[in-house]
């Protein structure tokens, strides 16, 4: 499980590289370049993706139970992952805000959207606060999302682990600035760049 976290980790690491603060963009030469160093990582994505174990599709549907592991165990290896396969969909759409800002959503990030709604909801039915690694799904989801209660949800969601993670509550003042922004703007805003211009003070390890 570590080993598949620190995969889905590697993703962020090469979109990263490819951002507007990582590399020159604005050209037909670099958006060509972006372009096509973003599709090689969506195919090893989905390449991941076949991978994962059979057992990863019974934990998720939440069929792990006490009849196969001791229940803590079991509770345990299904929060697991469901928060891997969370962080896994936000590649999707970090990926897209990164190398298609421009364009519409397609079907890959409306199920990414979708995928890591479920996910989140189904963990915060549990008896648990939600997991600190959910929070980079929820601030991806909550970049795309357009319900106005879903939003809420969100922004909640991440409020309420201010107790377990320090910047729980700045996190999702970003959000609601990136959201308020984007609303008025029509269009993606980095969220990079609210970051430095609202909370130059304070360093984001998870933008």
């Amino acid at each position: 499980m570590a080993f598949a976290a620190m995969q889905v980790q590697s993703f962020v690491g090469r979109i990263t590289r490819i951002d507007p603060w990582h590399r020159t963009r604005g050209t037909v030469q670099d958006e060509t370049e972006v372009m096509a160093i973003a599709e090689q990582i969506s195919i090893d994505l989905k390449a991941l993706n076949g991978q994962r174990p059979a057992l990863m599709d019974h934990c998720i549907a939440g069929n792990l139970t006490e009849k196969h592991l001791a229940r803590d165990l079991a509770a345990a290896l299904t929060r697991s992952f469901r928060t891997y396969l969370a962080n896994y969909y936000a590649s999707f759409i970090h990926l897209h805000r990164v190398a298609y800002v421009q364009y519409p959503k397609t079907d890959g990030v409306n199920e990414a959207i979708e995928n890591i709604s479920k996910l989140s909801h189904s963990m915060a039915e549990g008896d648990e606060a939600l997991p600190v690694n959910l929070l980079w799904p929820l601030m991806m989801w909550g970049c795309e999302e357009e319900s106005v209660t879903e939003r809420q949800w969100i922004l909640d969601s991440i409020r309420s682990l201010e107790d377990i993670a320090t910047n729980a509550k700045v996190t999702a003042d970003l959000l609601e600035e990136v959201q308020r922004r984007q609303d008025q703007a029509k269009r993606r805003i980095d969220v990079r760049s609210v970051s430095h211009e609202c909370f130059a003070s304070y360093h984001f390890p998870i933008v």
